[in-house]
């Protein structure tokens, strides 16, 4: 399940929103013009890292890049993204 709420808003409950935000899900960051600016992505696993295998690691990982996806609405990559934020 995907949430959407205000920066403002996310920046006051941070610690409580990632604290709830199960693996994978997104909460969808906007601006007070409600104009979207980021995508929160949880990575918090229900269980200790130690407890994973290798391949649960690497399902869980790929899960998420699936979700990230579907959820990503730029016409450009993130690898282009990221590229450009570098420059």
């Amino acid at each position: 399940m995907s949430t959407i709420m205000l920066v403002e808003t996310a920046v006051n409950q941070l610690q409580d929103l990632l604290a709830q935000l199960p693996l994978g899900e997104t909460v969808t960051l906007l601006n007070a013009r409600g104009e979207p600016l980021a995508l929160l992505v949880s990575l918090r696993t229900s269980s200790s890292p130690e407890a994973q295998t290798a391949k649960d690691w690497r399902a869980e990982w790929e899960d998420l890049a699936q979700k990230v996806s579907a959820a990503w609405k730029s016409e450009k990559s993130a690898i282009e993204t990221l590229i450009e934020m570098r420059r």
